[in-house]
């Protein structure tokens, strides 16, 4: 590698310089330090080649130093240096690809290389052929950065002249890369209003909505695979150490599902009851928790505890994101198990435990399961002491729970037919609504917060649409539409469940009469008489009957009360108003 030293007019910009920098202040900072201390760093060239000469003799392509080049070319021409002052220069022989690599590498090193210009360079290798894998290697940067600044090289061209220009910022250009097709970007800058197209955050809920964050609770609780094999769709933030779920519809269905999965599995492992903490409401903070009776792990599980340990810590030192695909699931698969052992060690309940408490699935927060919840009231105490015999014709939680859901499906479809007594029932929820529900009952979910008050317990509803979307199509409507739309969002929000009303069975029946609901369409007699036990479902056809039911096997006793009930129209008391009058079987 050969050094000289080099005049301006032996010099020219090598279109090979990465660097093009427009910052003024910055470059009035090279110029005050070259007059102070002389150029410190050479700037490198290309050997010249035939067209590279003139009457005056070779000059040199500057493909590494171009900002100190122009900083000495204006000291000239302002008087500050003389018109032969020369630059140190290494030569290099490289072709227009190695310049372009070599260039990048010596301002990317320096991290004050402006974005614009790593990304245009980054595209210019990639064109060449290189992989953004190839471009992290040579450059000694990770694969998300260069596919980040790749991404800003795709921002549409207006966009990103404004960039360039410091129009916009960096953060700014990196939110409108969330949406891949250039013409869009430049719709969703235009059709913001001025005070949101430069908010990141306004920005990219044009762009996903809301959206679930791939790395918070609810992704986890659903979890991915089962995401996108459901059709989900995945935003990729770039900038971000998550992505986003945009498919709200199937996020909310999977996680209906997930829920009703956890409450089955674990109703059969003998637990007394499980329910959301939207379902337990407020009460949730005054219950007591059972600890463990049953403590420690059985040896092949710890020592599986350890196995899983030592297998992480090979995790310890890697960017989780920037593993293939099949690693990354592999983690994700032993951090689960890991942590499912991890909760074992620490006790289980015993089946005691298990049949007089609960568990809360925490959807208000992280979605994690709390076990042992004993709601008010009840003893902690996990002490055999002789237990009150059972009434055998007492319904069990399940069986009730399924009774509640039906007694609001009904009264959520007369709602949603009455717009007139719904306005009515929305009046009352929002009066009550500061209120806690345990304090004063209420048939539906409705929660107000007055002005000044914070309210706890984020739900983690996702929105369909901004608040502007949905004020705006409400002003537009006739009144009569607008009562209609009112009494179906009410409908969505009445609640007259076990879990809800559980001590209020008096309100339950009076919202029913009010509304004149008739449960009976969505009453599954199938589904309660196949739950029940032998004496509820003898005490039921004597009911409808007049008549004994011979004790038998369950199924036939299940299939003689399900057809008298279906011809007498019978009802059990739970969903019984006013209006209840069954036919007499024949």
């Amino acid at each position: 590698m050969e050094q000289l030293s080099l005049t301006t007019d032996r010099l020219v910009l090598d279109s090979s310089n990465a660097r093009k920098m427009r910052d003024k202040d910055s470059l009035a900072s090279l110029k005050a330090s070259i007059l102070a201390h002389g150029i410190i760093q050479p700037i490198t060239v290309r050997p010249p080649a035939a067209a590279d000469r003139d009457l005056e003799g070779d000059r040199y392509r500057v493909f590494a130093g171009g900002r100190r080049l122009t900083a000495v070319t204006e000291l000239i021409f302002e008087g500050k240096l003389p018109a032969d002052y020369e630059l140190p220069a290494l030569i290099k022989d490289v072709d227009d690809t190695g310049a372009d690599e070599m260039s990048l590498a010596e301002n990317i090193l320096r991290r004050a290389m402006r974005p614009v210009d790593e990304f245009k360079a980054f595209s210019r290798l990639a064109d060449d052929g290189a992989t953004a894998d190839d471009i992290a290697l040579r450059f000694g940067q990770t694969v998300r950065f260069v596919q980040g600044r790749m991404a800003l090289g795709r921002l549409h061209p207006v966009l990103l002249e404004m960039l360039d220009l410091d129009e916009i910022r960096l953060e700014t250009a990196m939110a409108y890369t969330l949406e891949p097709d250039p013409e869009r970007q430049l719709n969703i800058y235009n059709s913001l209003p001025d005070w949101k197209r430069t908010s990141s955050v306004y920005i990219k809920e044009a762009i996903s909505g809301t959206g679930t964050k791939s790395n918070g609770g609810l992704a986890k609780f659903i979890g991915e695979t089962r995401y996108i094999l459901a059709g989900g769709k995945i935003t990729n933030d770039l900038f971000e150490d998550h992505s986003f779920w945009v498919s709200s519809e199937i996020v909310e269905k999977l996680k209906a599902e997930k829920i009703e999965e956890i409450k089955g599995e674990l109703l059969t492992a003998g637990w007394a009851w499980v329910k959301t903490a939207e379902e337990v409401g407020n009460d949730l903070w005054y219950m007591d928790t059972l600890r463990p009776e049953e403590t420690g792990l059985p040896v092949e599980q710890q020592e599986r505890l350890e196995e899983l340990q030592a297998q992480l810590e090979e995790f310890d030192e890697v960017d989780i994101d920037e593993l293939p695909d099949d690693e990354r699931e592999r983690f994700r698969e032993l951090d689960a198990e890991h942590d499912e052992l991890s909760k074992l060690a620490k006790g289980r309940h015993s089946a005691e435990q298990r049949a007089k408490s609960g568990v809360v699935i925490r959807t208000d927060r992280d979605y994690s399961l709390d076990f042992g919840k004993l709601p008010r009231g009840t003893t902690a105490s996990s002490s055999s002491s002789p237990k009150a015999e059972k009434d055998p014709l007492a319904i069990s939680a399940p069986v009730l729970s399924e009774l509640g859901k039906a007694a609001t499906a009904a009264l959520a479809e007369a709602v949603e037919a009455q717009p007139d007594k719904a306005l009515a029932l929305l009046a009352a929820l929002l009066e009550l609504g500061p209120t806690s529900p345990w304090q004063q009952h209420r048939p539906g979910r409705i929660s107000i917060a007055a002005p000044g008050v914070t309210v706890g317990g984020y739900q983690g509803v996702t929105a369909k649409r901004s608040y502007s979307d949905a004020f705006e199509e409400y002003a537009a409507m006739k009144a009569v539409d607008l009562k209609k739309a009112l009494a179906r969002l009410v409908a969505g929000a009445v609640d007259i469940s076990q879990e809800w009303l559980s001590s209020n069975a008096g309100m339950r029946t009076a919202t029913l009469e009010t509304f004149g609901v008739d449960p009976t369409p969505h009453f599954d007699v199938d589904s309660f008489f196949t739950a029940a036990r032998k004496p509820i479902i003898a005490a039921a056809y004597k009911e409808m009957t007049g008549q004994d039911l011979k004790d038998g096997k369950k199924g036939d006793m299940v299939a003689i009360a399900v057809d008298a009930a279906k011809k007498t129209g019978w009802l059990p008391e739970y969903l019984r108003t006013a209006t209840y009058r069954p036919k007499k079987a024949k």
